[in-house]
């Protein structure tokens, strides 16, 4: 039982821990080699998993739409040259509305 109660709040963070996870790989993939891949990616799963434990849950939705939106504005302008700078700029964009959206309804 006790175990149950441990993992229950993990399984409820998966999402949060994958989409921080992937973005730390990014960016230690230009940091480095494999090291700092692995290390980006996990302290970027932690902070993914503590947010979402937090109720950041719309945050993360965010994100991901913005994402998704910043790929697709820089294909369309300049081409698959610029996705990843799409992708970056967008899902920091989708941070900050979630995050002012949140501060303004409370």
């Amino acid at each position: 039982m006790r175990t149950k109660l441990f993992l229950k709040p993990f399984k409820l963070s998966v999402p949060g821990t994958a989409v921080t996870g992937i973005t730390g790989g990014v960016v230690g993939s230009f940091m480095g080699g494999p090291v700092f891949i692995v290390v980006m990616a996990l302290i970027g799963a932690l902070i993914g998993n503590v947010v979402w434990m937090m109720g950041g849950q719309d945050f993360f939705l965010y994100v991901v739409v913005g994402v998704f939106l910043g790929i697709g504005l820089a294909i369309f302008i300049s081409g698959m040259e610029a996705a990843l700078l799409g992708a970056g700029t967008g899902g920091a964009i989708g941070g900050f509305i979630a995050v002012n959206k949140s501060m303004l309804t409370k």
